[in-house]
C-alpha cells in the first residue's frame, strides 16, 4: 500500500499550531523552513496544490487580500480541518524508509578508492556538527520563550542535537577505519 502523503497534516499542523493567525502559501513554507525543516521538509510545489486541495475540502479557510500591491491568499484552520489534524496526531507514526546516499555509497565503498569516501564522510561529518551547533543555539532561544507549543519545540530541537551529535560521533569512528585502510579500490586492513 503506497505511503499517503503527510503535506496536509503538515499544513494543518502549523495553522493549528498558530491558532486562529492566518498565513500564505509563502508563510506557511518559511515557517516550516525556520521550524521544522531539521526533519521535515516540503517544497511551494508540494504546498500550494495541498493548500488548494484543504480549501475544497473545507479543512481550511482561504481569504484573499490586497498588500503592497499585491494579492495575497491567507489561510486558517477551520473546525473540521482541527478535528482531521486531532484524528492524525492520535494514529501510531509510520515509521519512514530510511534513504541516505553517504550510507549507499560507504556500503559500495569497496567499489571506489578510500580518499574519495574519506572526503566524502569528512563532508557529511562538518555538516552535521553545523547543524548541532544551530539546533543548540535555537534551542537556547526556543526555551525561553512560554508559548503552549514551547515544550514541543524544545524536544525536537533537543532531537536535532543529539542526532546530529551521534552523526558526529560515528562519523569520527568510521574516519578512523578508513584511515587505517589502504589507500587504493578495495581497501583491507
Amino acid at each position: 500500500m503506497a505511503r499517503e502523503s503527510r503535506t496536509p497534516m503538515v499544513i494543518l499542523g502549523i495553522l493549528g499550531m498558530l491558532d486562529e493567525r492566518p498565513l500564505s502559501g509563502y508563510d506557511i513554507k518559511r515557517v516550516i523552513d525556520h521550524s521544522v525543516a531539521h526533519f521535515w521538509s516540503e517544497s511551494f510545489g508540494q504546498i500550494y496544490p495541498v493548500l488548494k486541495r484543504l480549501s475544497q475540502d473545507k479543512l481550511i479557510r482561504a481569504r484573499a487580500t490586497e498588500g503592497a500591491g499585491r494579492k495575497r491568499i491567507l489561510y486558517s484552520i477551520t473546525p473540521q480541518g482541527e478535528k482531521q489534524l486531532q484524528s492524525w496526531l492520535a494514529k501510531t507514526p509510520e515509521p519512514g524508509k530510511p534513504r541516505d546516499e553517504l550510507i549507499l555509497k560507504l556500503f559500495f565503498g569497496s567499489e571506489t578508492e578510500v580518499p574519495v569516501l574519506i572526503r566524502h564522510l569528512q563532508a557529511q561529518r562538518e555538516r552535521a556538527h553545523a547543524a548541532s551547533e544551530q539546533y543548540a543555539e535555537w534551542l537556547k532561544k526556543v526555551e525561553i520563550q512560554k508559548l503552549p507549543y514551547t515544550p514541543f519545540q524544545v524536544m525536537t530541537l533537543r532531537a536535532g542535537v543529539t542526532m546530529s551529535a551521534a552523526f558526529v560521533e560515528w562519523a569520527d569512528e568510521s574516519l578512523v577505519t578508513l584511515k587505517r585502510m589502504k589507500t587504493g579500490r578495495r581497501g583491507a586492513l
